[in-house]
């Protein structure tokens, strides 16, 4: 298995972070009603988050949306639709530098593009910490306490998700879509293996090959966890585009166990 995953992780993050972007769905042109009202917050170093958020009900959790590299919130919308159809609440929010998470307090701009991909303390590394953020903005605005607060990530979201979620015990349940052992620098394969007995839920497509292999590598090390589960996704899909009406149900489905 260690052999494996260095292979992967030798050969493919940079080439995987080439096809993240082409991969993207373009759903800011196609999405026209939205649910949830606009809400903010800001991270550390100043960069105001733009995001959107909708209020539980009857108790029921609130899962953050983290989307992909070059992408932004709006691909998470049909999903959150259906969380909401089932009582849950969300927050999603633009990563800093996409979408309307480009501006800091003192009016200077951040662009993904022009964030460094190696250096330790680059913007990527500081993804964590804007969840974080958005986890605190919870509690303290919207009254949602930790214990109920889960976690969804696509592919650059999913390890950003991961690499927060194991260091915040109190966080129920983590999802990953399309995770890749690295991504942007973002490093899962040490992370995971903190994962061994919380629900944790790792879904990736056959023909997308890097995220596939990944997750295999990952869900491999927490195999033990019967708390865990593995889904697939059809064909190349990735991240999101797995949410199709079948898998959106069986994720559901898993969600109300957890």
């Amino acid at each position: 298995m260690k052999r494996r995953g260095s292979n992967v992780t030798r050969f493919w993050p940079v080439l995987a972070c080439a096809l993240l972007l082409a991969a993207r769905p373009a759903f800011a042109e196609k999405q026209k009603a939205r649910i949830g009202e606009k809400v903010g917050f800001f991270t550390a170093d100043g960069v105001r988050i733009a995001g959107l958020y909708q209020k539980a009900s009857g108790g029921q959790k609130t899962f953050i949306l983290l989307h992909g590299l070059g992408s932004n919130q709006e691909e998470w919308q049909a999903f959150a639709m259906a969380l909401v159809k089932h009582g849950y609440g969300f927050l999603s929010y633009d990563a800093r530098g996409h979408g309307q998470s480009t501006a800091r307090r003192d009016g200077s701009r951040v662009t993904y593009d022009k964030f460094p991909m190696t250096e330790a303390d680059s913007p990527w590394q500081m993804m964590p910490g804007d969840l974080g953020g958005a986890v605190a903005f919870l509690g303290r605005e919207k009254g949602v306490p930790e214990r109920k607060i889960g976690l969804i990530g696509a592919s650059l979201g999913a390890n950003v998700c991961l690499l927060y979620g194991v260091t915040n015990k109190s966080i129920p349940v983590i999802v990953l879509l399309s995770p890749g052992l690295t991504y942007a620098g973002l490093n899962s394969s040490d992370a995971i293996a903190l994962c061994l007995s919380r629900p944790l839920a790792i879904a990736a497509s056959p023909d997308d090959t890097y995220a596939f292999q990944s997750s295999q590598l990952l869900f491999g090390r927490i195999q033990k966890n019967r708390n865990a589960s593995f889904f697939l996704g059809s064909d190349s899909q990735h991240g999101v585009q797995m949410l199709t009406d079948k898998f959106q149900r069986t994720l559901l489905q898993w969600l109300e166990k957890h």
